[in-house]
């Protein structure tokens, strides 16, 4: 089992890992992209900070769409290899990488996975599990608040979330959607991932989960 302060940077190993054995033209689960895409987002994050900023900001978006094509076309194994070696040496994300990338290299790591034929679910430890739930308190919230009805998280062993409650039901309530399965696919789902094992009960029309 992994410990907090080595999770990041052992996912980021393993995703480099999986991503040099796939090849360039394997599917991911996210967006679309194919492997060569994920690998060109993933350098292009803690490599080029003006077209980074465009996966927040929308009117960068065209900085981010110009770059992230422009590594694409480079070495595949070379920009895989630049990313698995970490941001430069002044880069924030060298000093934030056990926060700022504790959820980012999860999710893409499954999203390659996944999307090749790896689907059974992994199992953490207890602090990395507690981690994870930790940054579902924070994200959910935001990334769920479009929903036109409350949907409450259930995870076994840990406090229920409740998120889109402007309407102050209780997560036992009949108006609530709920989402139940382990932490690591709750975090998944969160994230828009289909493919995370979870059940969902309610309507689940009234979801609406919504990028950073």
């Amino acid at each position: 089992m992994l410990g907090l302060m080595s999770f990041s940077s052992a996912e980021r190993e393993k995703l480099a890992a999986l991503l040099l054995e796939l090849g360039p033209a394997a599917p991911t689960l996210c967006g679309g992209w194919d492997t060569r895409e994920m690998a060109a987002h993933l350098w292009l994050r803690e490599h080029h900070p003006r077209a980074a900023a465009g996966i927040v900001f929308p009117f960068l978006s065209k900085v981010t769409e110009d770059v992230m094509r422009e590594v694409a076309e480079r070495d595949y194994a070379a920009v895989v290899s630049a990313w698995a070696a970490g941001p430069k040496k002044f880069h924030p994300l060298r000093f934030f990488d056990s926060v700022a990338n504790f959820a980012e290299h999860f999710v893409h790591h499954e999203d390659v996975r996944r999307a090749n034929g790896m689907v059974k679910p992994r199992e953490f430890s207890t602090v990395v599990n507690d981690k994870m739930y930790k940054t579902l308190t924070v994200l959910a919230p935001r990334m769920l608040t479009k929903s036109t009805k409350p949907v409450a998280l259930f995870a076994p062993g840990y406090p229920r979330l409740l998120a889109a409650n402007s309407r102050g039901v209780t997560s036992q309530g009949s108006a609530v959607v709920t989402v139940m399965g382990a932490v690591p696919e709750l975090l998944l789902w969160v994230f828009g991932r289909d493919e995370a094992e979870v059940v969902i009960k309610g309507d689940d029309t009234a979801i609406v989960r919504s990028s950073l």
